[in-house]
């Protein structure tokens, strides 16, 4: 038996416009207090750190690693 192909084109899929989500002014003014926030527990949480001289000591030494990791990558070695 003879499997007829069918010869009907779907039409093209119609295009659905973006829609875009438009900020308001009290959502603008609570977006700006949620990030003063963010910014005030991470000041917070720098103060802190800096208290802790083991903390401060192990920073020190892995921003030392990097620093001669990024001078190796700039001068061109790679480890």
């Amino acid at each position: 038996m003879a499997i007829k192909k069918s010869t009907t084109k779907k039409a093209p899929a119609k295009k659905t416009s973006s829609t875009s989500i438009s900020i308001g002014l009290g959502n603008k003014a609570e977006m700006r207090k949620w990030e003063i926030e963010s910014a005030m527990s991470t000041l917070k949480r720098a103060a802190e750190i800096q208290k802790d001289a083991k903390m401060m000591a192990d920073v020190k030494k892995m921003a030392m690693e990097q620093a001669k990791m990024f001078t190796n990558l700039a001068n061109g070695k790679m480890k």
